[in-house]
């Protein structure tokens, strides 16, 4: 080879050389700087290295080498995937979602005692709910956003959706159009509801929304997503689906409004909000200065969401009119972003299958070219729609699975069922269009469910679920630790089960809406259990018999938290068969007995859930109150805060976000039981019989008084011996468990 060939190759393998590297270098600085985050001083033990995946594929791999634990992946996040792997399995640490919860590591990192290498198919793995962002991200800070991207790197997610800071962008837009900030700020809710306001379903309710709340959105919103960017995700940002505000009408009178949602949820005629003719030239005109607006200010990873018929009905059902509507959004997207990409729930269509017939959403599906469209199979576990739609007609779509509406705090998940659908899923070779899984959660709980989800997305074609529980469990114990794997083994397998409702609302019986001494109330939150407390009891029990090591974790002593919880609230029903058997007989005595027992039993659960902030009332209102800049504005967010967990708007939402939290346990849900209980007594002592009229209205009256209260005071950081204290619990109810012939055993001192 002459000279000049030689250096000619030299140079084109420096130039190719020279911007790999400098990738490399980044991402060893990204995945370094969580690693920073999650375990202080430790960056230094690991090696953090590429790997080039099978075609089509994400791998990673966790290995040792030189002293050092190697992390490989095809980037960030997959290197973020074998970081969790690392600390679940080799040093038994699981991360929590909550920045409250502490991850405590060894001095000494243990290093892989062999390589594991994994692979997934699933490019798309989704995560949140517009929802999510009411019931559990409102008013959170950088602090909560921070540990909450962390847990999404370590589970692999790479399309978060992110709404936060939207009306931000939207204020510039409908300043063009002639709107004051006034007509602006009124036409957005309050802070803890716009998640409907943004799908369209509720204007105008609990604002005007403050202009510092806006501003400090926008600031957070990109903190947000240049943290998400820096993982390797990609954020699914807002797009305009054709809800606008009502004063549009006097700003530009030729526009062509209807109204759309007249009496969502129980709301009067003032808060409906309208929807532009998509055939109006200003449809896709707004939709193009959004999005010019919004790249603007947040930049774009080309993914964007838009819902325009959630939970609504459509202002025309002909084929022709939806697939116009669908066009609209899309080249309104088009037009200020070639490469859109348009992410539609699915969940307005699961539910009114009734109109949303094949002919109808097939012509919303197919106007969207094939591929920019992506379906979000909204609550899989309940109903895989993608079986009814013959996989969307071939558009692509991501399994989902919901868990929760409105964040009630219930111990679910069919982690079995998850397993089983999603293997069902993988396996299918008819299913091309299949690309990935989701996790539309409208609210933070059970979160042992949600991680399996997305480990198994890594398992390929099977994954051993009891292997997995053992493990998971381990993690949470921060060790090996047989009573815990045995009462994890009962959770999954007991408690955990396939034929629960995990979308409806759930709570305990202390939290119904009217009480009643009835068998099951006819509103929501409902208390039925679909095992035996027995079962609950036990594992309970196990969990108490924990080592010393597994109660310094912050997973265990979350689990025995809510499993201690949710025992106790099922105890409830016990207590509510005694009261109703001894009015049945007219006993007065053996009523009150029973009465006082049940009051004591929701006083105790309230006190126990003074041990970790994510059951605390207080920590959810201390947040909300600290977006305010003056003592008016403080107390309008703690209202607004106080609202959407309990009255909402009235109406057919009331408690639809019911939670069993320290403080509202005491002072919501506790006096309507005892405004029951006094008419009852007043009625075995010869009083007049209950009047349940009357009652319902002082109930209603009472949650009123509640969601308006700013002056009552609620611990923000736990004040009890969470161990202690569920050891006492447990030996003082265990006996009215409801099996009562297999009630387990006390808890003997270690």
């Amino acid at each position: 080879m002459n000279m000049k060939r030689f250096l000619q190759k030299g140079l084109l393998l420096a130039m190719f050389l020279v911007p790999s590297l400098a990738h490399a270098a980044e991402t060893d600085s990204v995945v370094r700087g969580l690693i920073d985050r999650l375990a202080p001083g430790h960056a230094k033990d690991f090696a953090i290295e590429n790997l080039v995946p099978p075609d089509g594929e994400n791998a990673f791999e966790v290995d040792a080498l030189h002293g050092k634990i190697v992390l490989r992946g095809d980037g960030p996040l997959s290197q973020a995937v074998a970081f969790n792997w690392y600390l679940k399995h080799v040093v038994f640490v699981d991360v929590s979602w909550y920045a409250d919860d502490a991850v405590t590591l060894p001095t000494k990192l243990p290093l892989p005692i062999h390589r594991i290498r994994e692979t997934t198919k699933l490019k798309d793995r989704f995560f949140l709910n517009y929802c999510t962002f009411g019931y559990t991200m409102p008013f959170w800070h950088w602090r909560d956003w921070e540990r909450a991207i962390d847990w999404m790197a370590l589970n692999g997610i790479n399309l978060p959706l992110a709404q936060t800071g939207t009306e931000y962008t939207w204020q510039k837009v409908w300043r063009q159009y002639g709107l004051s900030d006034e007509q602006i700020r009124t036409f957005f809710t309050g802070p803890a509801h716009l998640a409907w306001n943004r799908m369209g379903n509720i204007d105008k309710w609990d604002g005007p929304l403050p202009q510092n709340y806006i501003d400090g959105q926008y600031k957070l919103q990109k903190q947000i997503l240049a943290r998400e960017r820096e993982l390797g995700m990609s954020p699914v940002l807002s797009a305009f689906a054709g809800h606008v505000p009502e004063a549009l009408r006097t700003a530009q009178p030729s526009t062509k409004l209807k109204p759309i949602a007249p009496g969502w949820g129980g709301f009067s005629a003032a808060y409906t909000t309208w929807f532009l003719d998509p055939l109006d030239p200003k449809f896709k005109e707004i939709s193009t200065k959004f999005l010019q607006e919004q790249t603007k200010e947040y930049g774009t990873s080309h993914y964007y969401g838009a819902d325009p018929f959630n939970e609504m009905t459509p202002p025309s059902w002909e084929p022709s009119y939806l697939a116009n509507v669908s066009r609209s959004i899309y080249e309104g997207m088009t037009k200020a972003d070639p490469a859109a990409i348009w992410l539609q729930m699915a969940w307005t269509f699961s539910l009114d299958r009734k109109h949303w017939d094949d002919e109808r959403l097939s012509a919303m599906i197919n106007a969207v070219p094939r591929g920019r469209m992506v379906l979000l199979d909204y609550v899989c576990e309940k109903q895989e729609l993608f079986r009814e739609t013959r996989a969307f007609y071939g558009a692509p779509f991501i399994w989902s699975y919901l868990g929760n509406f409105g964040g009630n705090t219930y111990l679910v998940g069919p982690i079995n069922k998850i397993n089983q659908r999603l293997t069902a899923a993988i396996d299918d070779p008819n299913l091309k269009n299949f690309d990935g899984v989701g996790a539309t959660l409208e609210g933070f709980n059970n979160p042992v469910v949600y991680e399996l989800l997305f480990d198994r997305v890594w398992s390929d074609n099977d994954l051993d679920l009891s292997t997995w529980v053992r493990d998971e469990a381990r993690a949470r114990a921060g060790g090996p630790d047989k009573n815990v794997e045995k009462a994890w083994e009962l959770l999954s397998q007991k408690i955990l089960v396939d034929n629960v409702d995990t979308i409806g609302g759930h709570g305990v019986i202390f939290q119904e809406r009217n009480p009643s001494l009835l068998e099951e109330s006819d509103t929501r939150p409902s208390s039925t259990i679909p095992y035996d407390n027995a079962d609950l009891m036990r594992a309970w029990s196990l969990l108490l018999q924990a080592g010393l090591e597994a109660r310094k974790s912050s997973a265990y002593q979350r689990d025995l938290v809510d499993t201690t919880r949710q025992a106790l609230g099922n105890i409830g029903l016990t207590l509510r068969a005694r009261m109703a058997r001894a009015y049945s007989r007219r006993d007065a005595a053996a009523f009150e007995s029973s009465a006082n027992q049940f009051i004591t039993l929701g006083g105790d659960i309230d006190h126990f859930l003074d041990t970790r902030t994510d059951f605390m009332l207080g920590k959810w209102i201390a947040d909300a109150r600290s977006w305010g800049v003056n003592p008016d504005e403080r107390a309008y967010y703690e209202q607004n805060a106080r609202t959407l967990i309990t009255f909402w708007g009235g109406g057919d939402l009331t408690d639809y976000a019911s939670r069993q939290w320290n403080g509202l346990m005491r002072d919501y849900y506790m006096p309507r039981w005892q405004m029951l209980i006094d008419a009852t007594r007043n009625e075995l002592r010869g009083g007049k019989a209950v009047d349940r009229t009357v009652l319902e209205s002082r109930w209603r009256d009472h949650d009123r008084k509640f969601a308006a209260a700013i002056d009552g005071y609620y611990d923000v950081k736990p004040n009890a011996d969470y161990y202690a204290l569920s050891r006492s619990l447990f030996e003082k109810y265990s006996l009215l468990a409801s099996d009562l012939d297999s009630h387990p055993r006390a808890v003997s001192d270690r």
